[in-house]
Formats: structure tokens, sequence, C-alpha cells
């Protein structure tokens, strides 16, 4: 009888792990992807044509825009959960006159997500770095980029050009080229999107950011150039940079 109940509890035992090593292969580690991202410049509900199109901001400024370019660096993915996947190294440089709009994000988790976060800039370290000891091929290379200012070793973090007409006349050029560690742009996108095998998600930068909110930007009641010297520029390059804050959204679904 001992012998019986004994070998019906060895059973039971062996069947309970049996169970349990399923329960865990079955779970198993979520596959890695290299995640697309490629990234829209509208104004408002507008398509921006470089050196084409000319669009009205709240202030009345005619604008066409000649040039965009910027650093996005540091990604963060937030997935249902709250779990953060931080991408330290992932780099971007984006063009908009040149068509340089999509770049990879590799090592993502395949994953529903609620959030991505990115510096528009780079952080304090690689802000002061030795800019040669950057890769040829990296996008924070200053041959790569061109947004490296040598007299003040830092990088320029958004640089936006163009021209503005009032009734259809010209007024003259503006440049807005913003750097400086104060003003690093943390940008924090809130939206639902799924990453799998061969996902592109959309961004879109509404330029009409640089001019609206918080502060409201005239382009001629304001300085037409910046270099972010806040005594040259009346705290210009500080208000833009707040205003870019608001720039990225995730474009429809998916």
């Amino acid at each position: 009888m001992y012998k019986y109940i004994t070998a019906i509890i060895i059973i039971s035992a062996l069947l309970f792990t049996s169970c349990s090593n399923n329960s865990t292969s079955s779970d198993t580690t979520k596959e890695e992807v290299t995640l697309i991202v490629t990234i829209d410049h509208a104004f408002g509900l507008e398509t921006v044509d470089p050196e084409v199109s000319i669009h009205t901001n709240t202030s009345g400024n005619e604008i066409r825009f000649s040039k965009l370019h910027y650093l996005l660096t540091n990604f963060v993915l937030v997935n249902s959960i709250g779990e953060e996947i931080v991408l330290d190294s992932a780099v971007a440089y984006i063009n908009m006159a040149d068509g340089r709009v999509t770049f990879q994000l590799p090592n993502i988790p395949e994953d529903d997500y609620i959030g991505l976060k990115f510096l528009l800039g780079v952080d304090s370290i690689s802000n002061h770095q030795n800019p040669n000891l950057f890769a040829a091929t990296s996008p924070l290379n200053p041959i790569i980029n061109n947004l490296y200012w040598d007299w003040l070793d830092g990088f320029i973090f958004c640089s936006l050009e163009g021209y503005h007409f009032k009734d259809g006349q010209p007024k003259g050029a503006f440049a807005y080229h913003i750097g400086l560690d104060e003003n690093l742009m943390r940008i924090n996108i809130e939206n639902k999107f799924n990453v799998k095998k061969g996902t592109t998600i959309k961004l879109n930068f509404d330029l009409a950011a640089f001019f609206e909110y918080p502060y409201v930007i005239n382009i001629t009641e304001n300085a037409p150039i910046t270099h972010s010297d806040k005594a040259a520029d009346f705290g210009l390059s500080s208000k833009l940079s707040k205003n870019l804050l608001n720039a990225f959204t995730i474009k429809g679904d998916n």
C-alpha cells in the first residue's frame, strides 16, 4: 500500500514539474527587431516643400523654409506596462531639404508601446566631446551633419533657415540656430504603437511649433538670426527651444 502511495506521489511530482516546465518554455523571450522611423515635415496641415511652399503663421508672417536639419539622440521606448527600453547609443541626423528623413532603431523587442522619448539635440557629455572622436559614419560627425560650432565647442541641436514676406513682398531672411546645454529639448510623445518585424512608424515635425506655443514668435519683431546667445537674441533661442517641445507627434495608427 505504501509503495502504491509513494508511486502516486512521484508521478504527481513529475507531472507538476512537466507542467511548470511547459509553462516556462511557452513564455519565450520577445524577438528583437529593427524599428524604422520616418519623419514628415509639415506646417499645420500643410506639407512643407523646401524653397517652394509658403506658409503663414498666426503673426501674419509668410514663410518659405529653405533649411531644417537637426540631431535626435537618447531614444527611449515605453511599453504597455510602463517599462522603458533605453537606446542610449541611437543617433539620427535629419535634413529636410536633402530628404534625409528616415533612420533605424535596432534591438527593439516586439511589443505594444505607449510612448517614445528622445532628445532634440545631444546630452552635455556628447556636446563637449572632441568632435574628432566620432566615427566617420556617425551622424554626430560634424562633416556629416554640419551642425557644430567650432567657436563654442558644441553642437547646433536644430537649425532652421528661410525667408519671410508680407503681402507677398520680401522682408528678409531668418536663421534660428538652437544649441547650448540649457536649450537641450527633451521630447516626450505619448501615443500607442506596435513594433514587430518590418514595422515603420511615422513621426510628424510641425514647423508651425517654432512660432506658436507657448511663445508666439513674430519674425519681424524678433532678431532674425540667433546663435543661441541670450544677450544678442533677447531670449529668442530659449523661447524657440520651449516651443519645439510641442513639435513632434506620431502619425496615424501604427
